[in-house]
């Protein structure tokens, strides 16, 4: 009886160590937009990692550079709660912090980021808070820096500085070869890139998340997952500069290269975007097994895309990502420039492109939706079952 005892005393211990709260403040964080709180930000999450527990942030601005989260550790921001980025690049991650890590000198952003979990597991963002990303101290809203026919329709925005420098942080929030993943209910303010990256992770769930980017503020998706395994996303409500949400193949620099893209269900989302609603597409791997349902695009340059190839191939490469079964139903779609569009993307893909299916799809558009091959690409087996397609006039520039 009494190692019974002993045992269950040893089980309530341990359910309350795993369920404890880490507040912040207990560790420092001023949260007035002022004080750089990194740090005491940072104590909380390494007191937090591996218990189980919570890392609290109360009401209150957090001004903060980059952090990292550890293992079965959620990171919850109360209502009134925000972490902003701090508008000094040197207070982000080195571009070596972990082999996964990149950049775009070619699009202006770098390897740094907000808020990283790097091969990690059992790990959450979750609350009423806001992370901010504070893209007004990086983008350079004085002067439009494209203007395309389809996506950026309406110009867009690029950072200060010159165009081969990384001058902005890069992904604001990557998770990177991690597993069981959970981010609900946040919202998502001014990015300075891709508001969410998923890069080889398994078991990821996103639920209930706004997301509000500059609309005119180039590379700021609002998810992209890149060669994941079993990934949902739902219920979620985006307006921003770039894609809504990007399905990618590009294992290349995972350290397990054989990682593909499946598994994907993607339901319930609003979006207003400049460039697509969804993206299907990018890499040299292969996207399989995506669902995408329940969606309204209320404006797009392009709504629903799937293309192989991107870009000029390097030699000796396997050029473009292989795509199969997609399914895109119950999806409606207004002021899109294109509506959709399958396509092999370039005319040196030798990537598979087949079994792509729309059902009751919705659109209105100022240009045909696209079905094209290039190269060794042809698409196989696209199919469209309920669908009306309705050309109109596009808006006075």
């Amino acid at each position: 009886m009494k190692n019974i005892a002993i045992a269950i005393l040893a089980v309530v211990c341990a359910y309350s160590a795993s369920s404890a709260d880490f507040n912040v403040r207990d560790f420092g964080a001023k949260g007035d937009g002022v004080a750089k709180d990194t740090a005491a930000v940072q104590r909380a999450l390494d007191a937090c990692a591996g218990k189980g527990g919570r890392v609290v942030v109360p009401p209150g601005t957090y001004l903060i550079g980059s952090i990292f989260l550890g293992d079965d550790t959620e990171l919850h921001l109360e209502k009134g709660a925000t972490l902003l980025g701090s508008p000094d690049l040197s207070d982000y991650n080195e571009p070596d912090a972990y082999p996964q890590n990149f950049g775009s000198a070619k699009e202006g952003w770098s390897a740094k980021h907000l808020i990283l979990a790097i091969e990690r597991k059992n790990v959450a963002i979750s609350g009423q808070g806001a992370i901010d990303g504070n893209g007004r101290a990086f983008f350079d809203t004085s002067r439009c820096a494209y203007r395309g026919k389809t996506g950026w329709r309406n110009g867009s925005f690029n950072a200060y500085g010159k165009a081969s420098e990384q001058r902005r942080p890069g992904q604001e929030i990557v998770f990177i070869e991690s597993s069981n993943v959970t981010v609900r209910d946040v919202t998502f303010l001014d990015m300075c890139c891709w508001s969410c990256f998923f890069h080889g992770c398994e078991n990821v769930t996103v639920g209930g998340v706004t997301v509000r980017n500059g609309i005119l503020n180039l590379n700021t998706d609002g998810f992209d997952v890149d060669s994941c395994r079993n990934v949902r996303i739902g219920d979620c409500d985006i307006v921003t500069g770039d894609d809504a949400i990007a399905i990618r193949g590009s294992p290349a620099r995972l350290k397990d290269k054989t990682k593909v893209c499946e598994n994907v269900t993607v339901s319930n989302i609003i979006c207003r975007v400049s460039a697509c609603g969804v993206r299907v597409g990018v890499g040299n791997g292969a996207i399989r097994h995506v669902r995408v349902s329940n969606m309204t695009i209320e404006s797009a340059g392009g709504g629903l895309q799937v293309q192989c190839c991107y870009g000029s191939p390097k030699a000796g490469d396997k050029v473009g990502v292989d795509i199969s079964d997609i399914v895109f139903e119950n999806i409606v779609m207004r002021d899109t420039a294109k509506s959709l569009s399958v396509v092999a993307g370039a005319e040196t893909s030798t990537a598979e492109l087949k079994d792509v299916h729309f059902r009751n799809v919705a659109a209105e558009s100022f240009f045909s939706p696209e079905i094209s091959g290039g190269g060794k690409t042809q698409p196989k087996n696209v199919t469209f079952e309920g669908c009306t397609f309705s050309l109109v006039a596009p808006p006075p520039r």
